[in-house]
């Protein structure tokens, strides 16, 4: 039963890994892969950004609980907006603001299907909102500038807001951190994991180092974002798959830095005091 657990834990962060790449480089491939077709970077890029908007509806995916049908209809109805007014001769600027107003339709939507058919006093779903709202700034930034590298920052926003997520549960008693390196710590012994516990019941040094490593996890997320945005617009408008690669490369460096930091001086010590509190047992 342990190993299958382990098992679980190691699949859940390799999805979990490969969600947030996808999130950090759909743009770039769809600008990528889209580049034979003629469109302009700025109409390519839209496209990539309405993707990541139906990811990005749809939930987490490590959760198990993706909801694929809204976000396959938020990924291509834009999708469809933009291309087809592209292709009707509308112009880039006004085919990346019918893609944006048809995101924003569609998630509205969304959120009206899932609030009716929720239980009374539901919550709105909070997330569906900040989406909404990113969408509603870019109608109205991409009428007024019609900036491929505004499409190509959109992935900062969704950085941000997973920093903001994993930094709201630093104080919590389950932060980020816990949760996740509780099963390694343990490693599948229930007396070490009942030793867990405990130290975290009983020991502040115990609890301040997950959540200074919980912490550190949200900080990159947001250091991220504001580099990516710093980068993007600092390279000329026409450059934009070459910053959309030398975008990705901040996030690269600062988890590195947060993982040898955690790994040579947080983790040792969480584990000499868990040992600690297992041989007192």
């Amino acid at each position: 039963m342990p190993e299958i657990g382990a098992r679980r834990k190691a699949m859940y962060f390799i999805v979990m890994i490969a969600n947030l790449a996808a999130d950090l480089l759909l743009p770039t491939l769809v600008l990528a892969a889209l580049a034979p077709t003629g469109m302009p970077a700025a109409v390519r890029l839209a496209i990539g950004g309405t993707l990541l908007t139906g990811k990005a509806i749809g939930g987490r995916v490590e959760s198990g609980e993706f909801r694929w049908r809204p976000a396959v209809v938020v990924a291509l109805v834009p999708t469809m907006a933009i291309a087809g007014c592209y292709l009707a001769g509308l112009g880039s600027t006004a085919s990346m603001v019918a893609g944006a107003v048809a995101s924003g339709a569609v998630v509205v939507a969304d959120l009206l299907r899932t609030r009716t058919r929720g239980k009374a006093g539901h919550p709105i779903d909070g997330f569906a909102v900040l989406v909404l709202v990113e969408v509603a700034a870019g109608v109205v930034l991409t009428a007024i500038s019609g900036d491929a590298r505004f499409a190509l920052a959109r992935g900062s926003f969704y950085v941000a807001i997973a920093g903001v997520v994993v930094l709201a549960t630093t104080w919590s008693d389950r932060p980020l951190m816990r949760v996740a390196l509780k099963p390694v710590a343990s490693k599948g012994d229930p007396a070490r994991a009942e030793a867990f516990e405990r130290a975290w019941r009983n020991s502040r040094r115990f609890r301040m180092l997950y959540r200074a490593m919980t912490a550190g996890l949200g900080a990159v997320l947001l250091a991220d974002a504001a580099l990516r945005v710093v980068i993007i617009y600092s390279s000329p408008a026409e450059d934009v798959l070459q910053s959309s690669l030398t975008s990705q490369l901040p996030l690269f460096v600062l988890i590195g830095l947060w993982f040898a930091v955690g790994r040579g001086l947080a983790v040792p010590r969480a584990e000499r005091l868990l040992d600690a509190e297992l041989s007192n047992a």
